[in-house]
């Protein structure tokens, strides 16, 4: 199954230590929280549907516009929401522009358009910039991610924050997730953009709740979204295995099948029309469980899975899922 981005729901919560010399303080904004704990920081970010009912009116063309102009009022020409205007804009950042790690090539909005490239800081520059260009207001963040995965190292990085008049700021990597960052994203408050002597940033506890639940037809493959409102697109299917363990699911059904591995015993199938679909769960040393699945609508579905049988969590049950 081909899909494209992913919308998302639930909480992140994690524990660390920030890197030495970093300059942190207590930061709260629409779905992310940052709070000191005696010599800790905690971090909690809420991908809840953000549920913002700001209109979007595209500003009066200026006498001679920039190519930044034009671009934004292309892509936001006929938004109803700024939701919808954020999300265009951030969209087309993403699937248009490359991650180029060049600190020799110039950083600025108009030479990364130009270039369709750049690193963390000229992404952000180009995206402000274009949800300026249409009166949103949006400003450039200076942070660091500490790394919560092998391979993926802790570091500075950058990335934006727009602004929704009835729900305020909200955090957006452009290349990666929109309308929320992950809790592994601990913003600074100052401008430090170069390691300190010292330690770099610890993890030190992750609790992450956060799974798919929809398609998001607005921005690129690989990339994740809070939605706005609970609205399914299509019908989705988790399935969690009680005691975590690794396997092969296969979901067969209305002339299609797909195959997903089992992380940490679990995955999500989305994209889904309603019907009836059969539930195959390969497990290495312990044979294959079977389950007939029913899709009436447009709806999340989740199963939770004690071998040797199948048990029906929630079976119509369209609010956020929640580990049991």
């Amino acid at each position: 199954m081909a899909v494209g981005a992913l919308a998302v729901e639930g909480v992140d919560r994690t524990r660390l230590l920030p890197p030495a010399g970093a300059q942190v303080e207590d930061y709260g904004n629409a779905g992310y929280r940052l709070r000191w704990i005696e010599d800790e920081i905690a971090i909690e970010v809420d991908t809840s549907p953000l549920v913002s009912e700001t209109r979007f009116e595209l500003p009066p063309e200026p006498p001679q516009a920039s190519s930044i102009e034009r671009l934004a009022r292309g892509l936001t020409a006929g938004a109803d929401t700024r939701y919808e205007a954020v999300s265009r804009i951030l969209g087309w950042v993403a699937r248009a522009l490359d991650y180029e790690l060049d600190r020799s090539q110039p950083q600025t909005a108009e030479a990364v358009l130009q270039r369709r490239s750049g690193y963390c800081t000229g992404v952000a520059r180009l995206s402000v910039a274009l949800l300026e260009a249409v009166a949103i207001p949006a400003r450039e963040v200076a942070g660091y991610v500490v790394g919560s995965e092998p391979g993926r190292p802790s570091g500075y990085h950058r990335w934006i924050e727009a602004y929704f008049p009835d729900r305020g700021w909200v955090f957006s990597d452009p290349l990666a997730t929109h309308h929320y960052v992950p809790a592994t994203y601990l913003r600074l408050a100052a401008e430090i953009l170069e390691p300190a002597l010292g330690t770099e940033g610890l993890l030190l506890e992750r609790r992450d709740a956060v799974a798919t639940v929809d398609l998001y037809p607005l921005a690129a493959p690989g990339v994740t979204a809070r939605r706005n409102s609970v609205q399914q697109l299509a019908a989705s299917l988790r399935v969690r295995l009680e005691d975590q363990s690794t396997g092969t699911a296969i979901l067969e059904g209305l002339s299609a099948r797909w195959t997903h591995s089992l992380i940490d015993g679990t995955t999500t199938f989305v994209g889904l029309d309603p019907g009836s679909y059969r539930l195959r769960l390969m497990l290495p040393g312990r044979g294959i469980l079977e389950s007939q699945v029913e899709l009436p609508d447009r709806i999340r579905k989740a199963l939770l899975v004690r071998a040797p049988e199948f048990r029906i969590d929630s079976p119509e049950n369209p609010s956020p899922l929640r580990d049991r």
